[in-house]
C-alpha cells in the first residue's frame, strides 16, 4: 500500500471507486458466462428429454454421452454422468413452472433468464436436490439467494430448514439482481469452477475458432449491454 492512500482522501476515494467499478464488471462478465453455460445446459437437458435417449439407446446412455463428449471436448469436466443428469433435471424443473408453460416450455422464459444467470451452478444443484420437480419451490430459493446474496452454505441452510414451507409463499424478486460486489454470492459466481471449465481452452482448438469465440463474447459484453 502506498503512502498516498494513507494521507490523501481524494486519492483514496478514487482508488475505492475504481476498485468497485472493476469488481462490478467482473461480476457482470461472470453472470454473462454463467448465462451462456446455463442456456447450453438447458438445451442439453431438452435434447436428452426430447430425444428420449434412455429408451432409444438404453439406460447406460448417459455414461456413453459422458465418455464421448469428454473425449470430443478434450477433457471438459462438465460432462460427467452426474452433471448430465443434472442438466436433464434442470430442464424438467424450470420448463414445468407456470411461467414456462404459459410461454414456451421448450425455452427458458426471458423473465427467468436474468435471475437464473446470477445463481452459480453449484447453487442450482442444491436446489434441484431439495426441490425435486417443484418449480415454484425452486424459484423461491433462487429469489431468496439473490435477495440475500446467499453463499452455497447459506442456501443449504435455508433448504434444510425448509424455509419455503415456513414462509408459505414465493419470493417476489423479478429480473436480474447484481450480487453485492463484496458479498458471498459475488465471490462464488466469479470463482465458480463450472464457469472456468466452460471457458477453458484446451489443446486442439484452432486459432480461427478462438477468434470467432472472442469476437462473439466481446460483442455481447461490450456492445449489447
Amino acid at each position: 500500500m502506498s503512502q498516498l492512500i494513507k494521507i490523501d482522501k481524494e486519492y483514496t476515494s478514487w482508488i475505492e471507486g475504481l476498485s468497485t467499478r472493476f469488481r462490478t464488471l467482473q461480476i457482470k462478465a461472470a453472470i454473462q458466462v454463467n448465462q451462456d453455460m446455463l442456456m447450453f445446459y438447458w438445451s442439453m437437458g431438452k435434447d436428452i428429454v426430447a430425444m428420449n435417449v434412455e429408451e432409444a439407446w438404453g439406460t447406460g446412455i448417459l455414461n456413453n454421452l459422458s465418455l464421448d463428449l469428454t473425449e470430443r471436448l478434450l477433457g471438459s469436466k462438465a460432462f460427467s454422468e452426474t452433471n448430465l443428469d443434472y442438466m436433464k433435471r434442470f430442464f424438467w424443473l424450470y420448463s414445468n413452472t407456470p411461467l414456462a408453460v404459459a410461454n414456451n416450455p421448450d425455452e427458458i422464459p426471458p423473465q427467468l433468464v436474468g435471475k437464473l444467470s446470477a445463481v452459480p451452478w453449484g447453487h442450482h444443484q442444491y436446489i434441484m436436490d431439495k426441490c425435486d420437480n417443484d418449480g415454484e419451490k425452486a424459484l423461491f430459493y433462487v429469489d431468496k439467494t439473490l435477495e440475500n446474496n446467499w453463499s452455497r452454505a447459506a442456501l443449504l441452510n435455508g433448504l434444510v430448514n425448509d424455509l419455503y414451507k415456513e414462509q408459505g409463499k414465493t419470493a417476489t424478486n423479478s429480473g436480474s439482481i447484481l450480487p453485492e460486489p463484496q458479498g458471498d454470492l459475488a465471490m462464488e459466481i466469479t470463482k465458480d469452477p463450472y464457469n472456468f471449465d466452460f471457458l477453458f481452452m484446451r489443446e486442439g482448438i484452432n486459432e480461427k475458432e478462438i477468434k470467432e469465440i472472442s469476437i462473439g463474447t466481446w460483442y455481447r459484453l461490450c456492445v449489447c449491454r
